[in-house]
């Protein structure tokens, strides 16, 4: 599935469910995603370690397949994220936003005029290197560019009215570690008030039109929450679905001996 067909899916209210790549680097993994079903990749920058060289080569294969492979930028301060899109990525995802004048200014530097203020470079990955783009470029990688606003901080939480009202949000996507320990309940993911702010961001998302999201590392949890509305949602990592499937074959094959 490539970008413009999960802003469509978003856009109607269908869902779409995608992985996360923190340490698993090689080119292949965006085709493995593909072929185990995941509608889209998330490459991890601000957890992880893969330097630019390295997502560079995850976002050309994505490409070459027409997957939709999105970056979690270290922050959305300085030129990572537009980098990412000049090199291939289909979109950004956007750590610890909480105000909406930071929202405002990570959609201005991800869209080309008149949308945003992102600067112009023509022939590279981006643009399938075509030494004369057509004038018409801009609007159309604007059209496909997936904006997804990471809310996990009580500042986000209370913030997020004022922060999904910013024209330009496809998407949110919670971080359940870092809001559960803003409020004060570390990875106490049933906790009342924990479940109280994520219903509310994704209450008030759905309300302005922008596809409410997660990150859930078991199925339970990832079904709880797509009952709940969301739409845009991760499930594991690539470390952690390797895990679980070596230990549940593990043991189906050790309870044979």
């Amino acid at each position: 599935m490539n970008s413009l067909q999960i802003k469509e899916k978003l856009q109607a209210g269908e869902t779409v469910i995608g992985t996360m790549f923190c340490d698993l680097h090689s080119p292949a993994a965006c085709r493995i995603a593909q072929q185990c079903g995941f509608d889209f990749l998330i490459v991890d920058t601000e957890h992880s370690r893969p330097g630019v060289e390295t997502v560079s080569w995850l976002l050309r294969a994505a490409r070459d397949i027409d997957y939709a492979a999105i970056v979690r930028a270290p922050a959305f301060e300085g030129q990572w994220p537009t980098r990412y899109l000049d090199l291939g990525a289909s979109g950004n995802l956007i750590p610890r936003v909480e105000t909406p004048e930071e929202a405002a200014r990570i959609v201005a530097m991800l869209k080309y005029p008149p949308d945003g203020e992102r600067g112009w470079g023509s022939g590279g990955p981006h643009d399938n290197y075509d030494g004369n783009p057509s004038p018409d470029y801009p609007a159309h990688a604007n059209a496909g560019n997936i904006v997804v606003v990471q809310l996990e901080t009580r500042a986000g939480w209370e913030a997020r009215d004022a922060i999904f009202s910013v024209p330009g949000i496809d998407a949110t996507f919670i971080g359940p570690n870092d809001l559960s320990l803003s409020l004060g309940h570390a990875r106490q993911f049933d906790h009342p008030e924990v479940v109280g702010a994520m219903d509310d961001i994704f209450e008030s998302a759905a309300a302005h039109g922008v596809a409410p999201g997660m990150h859930c590392f078991d199925v339970a949890g990832t079904i709880k929450w797509l009952k709940r509305g969301a739409l845009f949602m991760a499930f594991s990592s690539d470390l952690w679905l390797l895990s679980d499937a070596a230990v549940s074959s593990l043991a189906e094959i050790r309870d044979t001996l």
